[in-house]
């Protein structure tokens, strides 16, 4: 249970770093590269 709510912040925590980023016009090769999070994902933040 708790494990899984910190997962889970923890995702949350770092979609809402590439959302910014993406707001501040960072790449999404970049916003990737430093998230860990796929191109895929991040452009379904489009």
């Amino acid at each position: 249970g708790r494990e899984e709510g910190r997962e889970e912040g923890r995702e949350e925590g770092i979609e809402k770093v590439a959302r910014n980023m993406l707001a501040k016009g960072i790449d999404v090769e970049t916003i990737a590269s430093v998230t860990g999070l796929t191109e895929k994902v991040i452009r379904g933040f489009l």
